[in-house]
């Protein structure tokens, strides 16, 4: 009798492969955003797969979204918001920080720098002219006012047989 064994997920990944590692999951975490939100523009999946990517949250109220971005080390200077159509883009760069050779050689690097840009697909009850952003103690906020015609309940279109 055979057995089948599955594919198990090493607890420990040696250091020369951490950073494969990170990149692979990297890569599959933003293919599975992909097919989870189908209606995000191409590109915003493919951009987050290769470069640093801040962290996000989403939450709504009553009357907004409201988007947080974490953009530690950064000055409100790196940091851009675009509207164009219905796509909320936030853009930026974290510089890395130059240190002297007196300091000594590196033996463990976690920090992530680099350009980074986040797309969004806004959904059509924003009201895009009512956007708002405050940038404080390295976390982006962006409100998104809903309008005034939400619709809060959606409605079944009846089928209608024909032959």
């Amino acid at each position: 009798m055979s057995t089948t064994r599955l594919p198990t997920r090493r607890l420990f990944t040696p250091p020369v492969f951490s950073n494969l590692a990170d990149e692979v999951d990297q890569l599959q975490a933003s293919v599975r955003r992909m097919f989870d939100n189908p209606f995000l523009p191409m590109e915003s999946s493919f951009v987050q797969s290769i470069g640093w990517v801040p962290a996000v949250e989403i939450s709504e109220t009553e009357k907004a979204l409201v988007l947080t971005a974490e953009l530690p080390g950064l000055d409100r200077k790196d940091v851009h918001v675009d509207l164009d159509g219905d796509v909320l883009t936030i853009r930026g760069e974290k510089k890395e920080e130059k240190k002297s050779e007196q300091e000594g050689k590196f033996h463990l690097m976690e920090r992530t720098y680099g350009f980074f840009r986040r797309t969004f697909a806004l959904p059509a009850f924003v009201d895009k002219e009512k956007i708002s952003a405050e940038f404080a103690k390295g976390v982006l906020t962006l409100t998104l006012p809903k309008g005034a015609d939400v619709r809060r309940n959606g409605k079944e279109i009846p089928i209608e047989m024909k032959g």
